[in-house]
């Protein structure tokens, strides 16, 4: 059995998530010509409820995927494969992954050259010492994983941790930490996912902190994937998680802090006029924005974890 289909429970008020395909276990009926009937019910693939640490990974780099000749990671969040004037993808060029996959949307990725010809040059730099400092401590934490190359049913957590990471002699994070739950942070839970190849994936909105000069952007991130390689002893994985952004919120929430007039007006030029996916058809409202990451084992402290239930999180706040 290949377990394809994620039970999403995530806090968002967002956008519904598609499932991907059920990977319940059919029920038999007694006797030689037993007919096999799908039940529908999809289980939830984790250990115990007593075992809340399972594997955990922290995201000790983070930064922007940037395209280099039409290259670039991310996912395809329309279905679409567009290319310029063909009416789809809101008549934007759709980039190819490192894989060879069509149809990939990061239309972020063709603006970061721009903005690091002005004041927001930092950007990719604020990123990762907003990592470093303890300030973004992204967590996907699998329990129930029987193997690191495949597994059918896992259950994953995609959030935030909170804690002071130390550092090596190199300038990266350490490995083997522990680190609390972060109990504000709108948690996002896979009940039922899988690992094919070393491979984790899985679809879910979600919260990104992003720092531009002096704005502290709280983004929602909707139509998100999430993707994990990890590495056959465990020890690391490299991936990307990717979504779409709300280019009236990323405006609006731009005009607050006292960025340089000369950005402010190259963003709200530019910005809805690179805008490549919809909240609704034809609105073309939303920049497709993906980073990569590289991440190494961590741990949760035992009293966070039950501090915050698993499949539970805060509400979410209009």
């Amino acid at each position: 059995m290949t377990c394809a289909r994620l039970a999403l429970r995530s806090p968002f008020r967002l956008l519904p998530l598609a499932l991907l395909v059920a990977c319940a276990p059919p029920a038999e009926k007694e006797g030689a010509d037993a007919e096999v009937v799908d039940t529908g019910d999809l289980p939830v693939c984790a250990p115990p409820a007593d075992d809340l640490q399972g594997v955990t990974f922290l995201m000790h780099k983070v930064g922007f995927a940037r395209s280099t000749e039409g290259v670039a990671w991310g996912s395809n969040l329309d279905g679409e494969v567009s290319v310029i004037g063909d009416g789809s993808g809101c008549n934007k060029q759709d980039l190819t992954d490192p894989e060879g996959t069509p149809g990939i949307d990061n239309a972020f990725a063709g603006l970061l050259p721009t903005l690091e010809q002005t004041e927001a040059a930092a950007i990719s730099g604020l990123l990762q010492d907003s990592v470093e400092q303890g300030e973004l401590l992204l967590t996907i934490q699998v329990r129930g994983l029987d193997s690191y190359a495949d597994d059918d049913c896992v259950s994953v957590a995609f959030g935030n941790a909170t804690g002071a990471p130390l550092m090596g002699t190199d300038g990266v994070i350490l490995a083997g930490q522990s680190f609390d739950r972060d109990a504000t942070d709108r948690v996002v839970y896979v009940d039922a996912a899988d690992v094919e190849d070393g491979r984790l994936s899985f679809a879910s909105d979600f919260g990104i902190k992003l720092q531009i000069l002096d704005a502290n952007l709280d983004l929602d991130v909707t139509m998100g994937q999430v993707r994990m390689d990890i590495a056959p002893d465990g020890q690391s994985a490299t991936g990307h998680f990717t979504g779409g952004v709300s280019i009236p919120y990323m405006l609006s929430e731009i005009e607050k802090y006292a960025i340089d007039a000369d950005l402010k007006a190259l963003l709200n030029q530019v910005l809805p006029v690179v805008g490549d996916l919809s909240s609704e058809p034809g609105a073309c409202d939303m920049l497709s924005m993906a980073f990569e990451f590289e991440a190494i084992p961590a741990f949760f402290y035992e009293e966070s974890l039950e501090e915050v239930p698993w499949g539970s999180a805060p509400a979410a706040t209009d």
